[in-house]
């Protein structure tokens, strides 16, 4: 018996709501229960206490010195053979290395490699401990990871073995200053931003996503706000472990420059449209960058076709390359686009850290400066010989100081002109004032005698 179009209409509507109100439960009803997550992971994870002379001991009290310490970390296991990753700042000097189980055993583990570049480090255990596949981590992507995502941190906060602490994927593709303290941030970043607990002790500890694979590692909080911590992508990571594990050590392409991002002020000083791209702040003449062609104040628009985000973006992918491969780069020199060829070279070691921002308050730029050959500057222990004008003083909350211009750095150029004494630092000054417009300040940094370009504008 063919049922009645009203009938098929009635039956279409109660299931279609039916449906709704069920989606609708299931969406709103909360996460119950992670446990199954914990189980799975948390045999794969150790806690890693490493014996450093002269070193740093997180206890439970907070942060001690000593003649010999105990710094507390987290990793987990990577392999059957007893591989491990954590944190580089973990075991960076240790002269002993302990990892502990969730069943409570402890062995001895030995230093394969190191990274400082990414502050991730490959141990391997002494013993010839059984590694079933309940203490090999699972590895996921950190590419499909989106924010919002729940998320899982395990490891030792404290010296509290194997805690777990929940959250979501709170910001992806953020970059810091510092790690923790006094402990720099490595050069090359990409971090997954995260408001599951992260504190001293969970570095090296895995972040795992809602199925129990890894996603990242646990490096870095922010002490002064609860609820913010950070992790390397394990797309990062699988690639640093593996380098690791075959060479003891990450071989890196190297340039040899120093990138800034392209700001609205530094396009505006610049005279230029947008602000795509990175500007060039300094160039090693003998390095690839150099015997390539590079110039200080070129801006790079791209890398080998595909468009440059920000200088970080380029570092991340620079680093990709090997020693030896060329790259094809668009650049803009003098408002003309420039095709240029590098051949990388092999980098070395990692930079000094950039320095930090500093306070508030007036003027413009906010600067007293000294030539060279003043005896304020012979205080200051730079030489007093050389090119530019010495940084003397800085007005707290300046433009200058807001662009982290600091006492006894050097202003070489204004404007692409020569600075050789406070005369001409004077007269430039005043032009810029005048033309209501930014000047393009070419910055020598006194501690690691890097350059780079600073626009400050009038009144800002």
């Amino acid at each position: 018996m063919t049922p009645h179009p009203r009938q098929v209409c009635q039956a279409v509507f109660f299931v279609s709501l039916f449906l709704l109100r069920f989606e609708t439960a299931w969406a709103d009803s909360p996460v119950r229960s992670f446990s199954n997550v914990v189980r799975l992971v948390r045999p794969a994870v150790v806690s890693i206490s490493a014996n450093t002379p002269y070193g740093r001991e997180i206890s439970r009290s907070g942060l001690r010195r000593g003649p010999s310490a105990l710094r507390y970390g987290s990793g987990f296991v990577l392999d059957a053979t007893g591989h491990i990753l954590t944190s580089n700042h973990v075991i960076d000097g240790a002269a002993g290395i302990q990892v502990g189980f969730f069943d409570g055993t402890e062995y001895a583990a030995e230093i394969v490699g190191q990274d400082p570049d990414t502050d991730l480090a490959l141990l391997r255990l002494l013993s010839n401990v059984p590694i079933d596949r309940s203490r090999i981590a699972r590895l996921g992507t950190s590419d499909s990871v989106e924010v919002g995502d729940w998320v899982m941190a395990v490891g030792s906060p404290f010296g509290f073995h194997h805690t777990v602490s929940v959250g979501v994927v709170s910001g992806k593709g953020r970059y810091l200053e510092r790690i923790q303290g006094d402990i720099p941030a490595p050069p090359f970043q990409d971090f997954l931003q995260t408001d599951a607990s992260i504190n001293p002790g969970n570095s090296g500890g895995p972040l795992v996503n809602s199925a129990g694979r890894v996603v990242g590692v646990n490096t870095a909080y922010n002490p002064a706000g609860s609820g913010i911590g950070f992790a390397i992508p394990i797309d990062v990571v699988s690639r640093v472990a593996a380098e690791l594990r075959q060479h003891g050590e990450v071989v890196r392409g190297f340039l040899g420059i120093q990138p800034q991002d392209l700001t609205s002020d530094l396009a505006d000083a610049l005279d230029l449209q947008s602000t795509s791209g990175i500007l060039i702040g300094e160039v090693q003449a003998d390095g690839p960058a150099g015997r390539g062609g590079l110039k200080r104040g070129d801006i790079i628009r791209s890398l080998d076709a595909s468009p440059i985000i920000n200088a970080q973006d380029f570092l991340n992918r620079i680093i990709r390359y090997r020693p030896g491969e060329s790259i094809a780069l668009i650049v803009l020199r003098d408002g003309r686009p420039l095709r240029i060829s590098c051949t990388l070279g092999r980098r070395q070691k990692q930079p000094r850290p950039p320095n930090g921002f500093r306070a508030n308050s007036s003027g413009w730029p906010g600067l007293e400066v000294k030539n060279r050959s003043d005896w304020e500057s012979g205080r200051l222990q730079v030489s007093r010989t050389g090119p530019g004008v010495v940084v003397h003083y800085v007005a707290p909350g300046s433009p200058a100081e807001k662009k982290q211009i600091e006492r006894g750095d050097a202003i070489l150029e204004i404007d692409g002109v020569a600075i050789s004494n406070v005369r001409d630092y004077n007269k430039m000054v005043e032009e810029i004032k005048r033309a209501v417009r930014p000047g393009l300040f070419l910055i020598l940094n006194k501690d690691d005698g890097n350059t780079r370009f600073v626009a400050l504008r009038p009144g800002r």
